[in-house]
């Protein structure tokens, strides 16, 4: 169970289930602040990435109707820098990744 620090998050808390023999991700479960289940997501497809062992497709559920799913698949992965100002809220109306 993570609990967010500040109160200015997207989710103010999150159950994720992490492998014990390899400490991969498998499942997130993202909270409200009144507690409800606004996703989850299951992390999929391990594959080796960038120096590492990753996820390559995240299954997402949505917490109120569980008819709605999304599949994220990643191919090509890349190192990228990114500017620090892609990182600050303020800055997500006027951000146009390439």
């Amino acid at each position: 169970q993570l609990t967010a620090r500040g109160t200015d998050t997207t989710y103010p808390s999150m159950d994720l289930w992490v492998d014990k023999t390899d400490f991969k991700s498998r499942k997130a479960e993202f909270y409200a602040v009144n507690g409800g289940l606004l996703k989850t997501t299951y992390y999929r497809r391990y594959k080796p990435v960038l120096g590492g062992i990753r996820p390559t497709e995240e299954v997402i559920i949505d917490g109120l109707d569980a008819n709605l799913v999304t599949v994220m698949r990643q191919q090509d992965f890349a190192w990228r820098d990114v500017p620090e100002t892609w990182l600050q809220r303020d800055f997500l109306p006027q951000f146009r990744g390439n």
